[in-house]
């Protein structure tokens, strides 16, 4: 019997989800060593300076996952060439989030990082994460709190403010 047309899109449909998922689970598995040679600062040419707080990272990763980054070390700016990057008014631990994010595409946002968290990743441009803020806080957003989370975020979130008062208008 013959396979359908039908029978033979459907097959290379599921060939192709298969395969996507096979170069998705290697994609992690080659950021997943990247990461553990951060942690073992193996490779990193650059050191995050946070405050008192040193934040080993390859470079590549972080130009790869922050504009902001990717314009630091590509370009003719000081910091291209310094082996230490001194990140003034930022939090140590959002940092180390956010790096944490480049290796891992993972990080928790909840209420109490999630303005500290949306800041920073406006800041480096990082928009994933800004998303995922972004997100979360449409999530937490009602009648009863929403005049406070439209205060929270600044003009740069515009579509936060309007989740507030379509909140409000709708109760």
């Amino acid at each position: 019997m013959a396979t359908s047309a039908v029978e033979k899109s459907c097959k290379k449909k599921t060939e192709k989800k298969l395969a996507a998922r096979e170069e998705a689970k290697l994609l992690a598995g080659f950021m997943g060593v990247m990461n553990n040679m951060r942690k073992q600062k193996t490779l990193c040419d650059v050191i995050l300076m946070v405050q008192e707080r040193k934040i080993p990272a390859h470079r590549v990763v972080l130009a790869a996952a922050s504009h902001f980054f990717n314009l630091m070390f590509t370009t003719n700016m000081l910091e291209s060439k310094s082996f230490e990057v001194e990140l003034k008014d930022a939090e140590p631990d959002i940092i180390e989030q956010l790096v944490e994010f480049a290796y891992t595409a993972r990080i928790s946002v909840n209420s109490n990082n999630v303005q500290s968290l949306l800041d920073a990743a406006n800041q480096y441009q990082i928009e994933p994460v800004k998303k995922m803020c972004v997100d979360f806080l449409k999530e937490q957003v009602d009648a009863s709190n929403c005049l406070g989370e439209a205060e929270k975020v600044d003009q740069s979130f515009p579509e936060c403010s309007v989740v507030c008062f379509h909140s409000l208008i709708h109760t």
